[in-house]
């Protein structure tokens, strides 16, 4: 018969942790829903904003780089002046030598 008492008195003594971790467990329920989680993206939002912001002034500042390439681009020239000075060169060389041969006899 202790045996019995000793198993009767452990089922008692767990049966009462048990319904105290119920108690514990339904207090921290209550408390999780009268706890409000408010959502806040005002932080996101700046992020983004100034993100965008960002964008657009490099936007405008690659604008400005692409209109000075084009400008320049536009404004060049395919023959480079050194190859310009050195065909008149040649060219007026070729005409004194023609007009000295032609003088001279």
């Amino acid at each position: 018969m202790t045996k019995l008492e000793l198993i009767s008195e452990l089922l008692v003594e767990e049966l009462h942790s048990f319904k105290e971790e119920v108690n514990r467990l339904e207090m921290i329920e209550k408390s999780l829903k009268s706890t409000a989680i408010k959502a806040d993206s005002t932080q996101i939002e700046k992020l983004i904003e100034e993100h965008l912001r960002k964008l657009k002034v490099d936007q405008t500042a690659q604008h400005e780089n692409r209109k000075e390439l084009l400008n320049r681009i536009k404004h060049s020239r395919t023959i480079p002046n050194w190859l310009i000075v050195l065909v008149l060169l040649l060219f007026l060389s070729q005409v004194f030598a023609i007009v000295y041969l032609l003088l001279r006899k």
